[in-house]
C-alpha cells in the first residue's frame, strides 16, 4: 500500500498527532485491535501500515470521534503520502475545522443563568437565576454551598484541581486548534480575514480560562 519511505513519514506523523493530543498509545489497543507493542511499531515505521481503516480508527480514537479534526489530520496524511493512498474525509455536520470551533466562547449569560427542566408531561420548565447555574467555574469556587460528584463530597482541594484539569484541558484544546490553522494559513488555506477572527477567538477564550496573562499564542 506504501512504500516504506511513506510508511515511516505517516507513522511518525501518526504518532506526533497522538502525543500532542497526549493520549497513550496503550489506550488504543482495545480500539484498534493490536498490541501496544505493534501500535509503536507502526508508529516507528519499523512495522507496515495494515489498512486505510486503521489509520482512520486511529485518528478516531485520538481525537474522540471529533470529525473536524479527523478530516484536517486525513488531509495532512494524504498530502504527506503524496498520491500512495488517499485516504477519505467524513462526512459530518462539523466537518469544517471552521466551523467546529467557531462561537465557543459563550458572552450571552442568558443561557449560562438559565436551567431548563423536562417536568413529566414532556414539557421544559426554564428557570433563571442571577448566578452562572450552567457555568462549572461557579460551581468550583462557590465556598458558600457543599459540592458533590456522585454523591461524594468534593473538598476545598478536590475541587481546586478539577478546576485546574479543566483550565489545562481547555488550553491544549485550543492550542491545538491554533496549531492546526496556522499550518492552513501558512499554506494559502485559510484566507486573512478567516485566520484573524479564529485567532481572535482562542485569545478570548485563553483569556477567559487563564487570565489576561495567559501568554503568547
Amino acid at each position: 500500500m506504501l512504500t516504506k519511505e511513506t510508511n515511516v513519514k505517516v507513522g511518525n506523523y501518526l504518532k506526533k498527532v497522538r502525543k500532542n493530543k497526549k493520549v497513550p498509545a496503550s489506550e488504543l489497543v482495545s480500539t484498534l485491535g493490536y498490541s501496544q507493542g505493534h501500535i509503536s511499531g507502526i508508529e516507528n515505521g519499523s512495522k507496515l501500515i495494515p489498512s486505510k481503516s486503521f489509520i482512520s480508527k486511529y485518528l478516531r480514537a485520538i481525537t474522540n470521534d471529533n470529525f473536524s479534526e479527523v478530516n484536517y489530520y486525513i488531509n495532512e496524511i494524504n498530502e504527506i503520502a503524496s498520491g500512495e493512498i488517499e485516504l477519505a474525509t467524513y462526512i459530518d455536520e462539523s466537518t469544517s475545522l471552521m466551523d467546529a470551533f467557531v462561537n465557543n466562547f459563550e458572552s450571552d449569560s442568558s443561557k449560562l443563568n438559565t436551567f431548563v427542566e423536562e417536568l413529566q408531561n414532556g414539557d421544559n420548565k426554564k428557570d433563571y437565576y442571577n448566578f452562572p447555574i450552567n457555568d462549572l467555574k461557579f460551581h468550583l469556587i462557590d465556598m458558600n454551598n457543599q459540592k458533590y460528584f456522585n454523591k461524594v463530597l468534593l473538598s476545598a482541594d478536590d475541587r481546586e484541581h478539577i478546576k485546574e484539569y479543566i483550565e489545562n484541558y481547555i488550553e491544549l484544546k485550543y492550542k491545538i486548534y491554533l496549531k492546526q490553522i496556522n499550518d492552513l494559513y501558512s499554506k494559502n488555506k485559510l484566507d486573512e480575514k478567516s485566520y484573524k477572527q479564529e485567532y481572535y477567538q482562542i485569545d478570548r477564550i485563553l483569556k477567559a480560562i487563564k487570565g489576561e496573562n495567559h501568554g503568547k499564542l
